[in-house]
């Protein structure tokens, strides 16, 4: 869940700079909404990891917790990474396509992070006289 806060704290300020940057209006409210798609969205992809885990309990069940394989690491990475993942994907793309209104591409869908971890990096730094 630490990832999952510092994630949505990181997309909180990237929708924030692009509100500001495309002089949207209502930051605040994009902000707001974008931070409850995310959450949203994690909620439904940990629901759904724990109705697939029931749904092939035989298989997946007692196999998942005492076997050490590959194939059951994958599965457990998977189980990790999709609450993460997906609802980055979900702001990304109201990011493009309510914010920015542009086409959907994959390089418009992470457009902006660049900027921002340089502004992050760049308010740590001291002014120098």
């Amino acid at each position: 869940m630490v990832f999952g806060g510092l994630i949505s704290i990181l997309i909180a300020i990237w929708i924030y700079r692009t509100a500001v940057e495309e002089k949207l209006g209502n930051t605040f409210y994009w902000v707001v909404g974008s931070f409850a798609v995310y959450l949203t969205v994690q909620i439904l992809m940990i629901y759904l990891n724990s109705v697939i885990i029931d749904m092939f309990d035989a298989d997946l069940g007692g196999q998942y917790d005492s076997e050490n394989n590959t194939a059951n690491k994958a599965i457990g990475i998977k189980f990790e990474l999709l609450p993460l993942i997906v609802p980055f994907f979900a702001v990304a793309t109201i990011r493009l396509k309510l914010m920015l209104k542009q086409p959907y591409s994959f390089k418009g869908l992470f457009g902006g992070i660049k900027e921002m971890f340089q502004s992050i990096i760049q308010s740590f730094k001291s002014p120098s006289n």
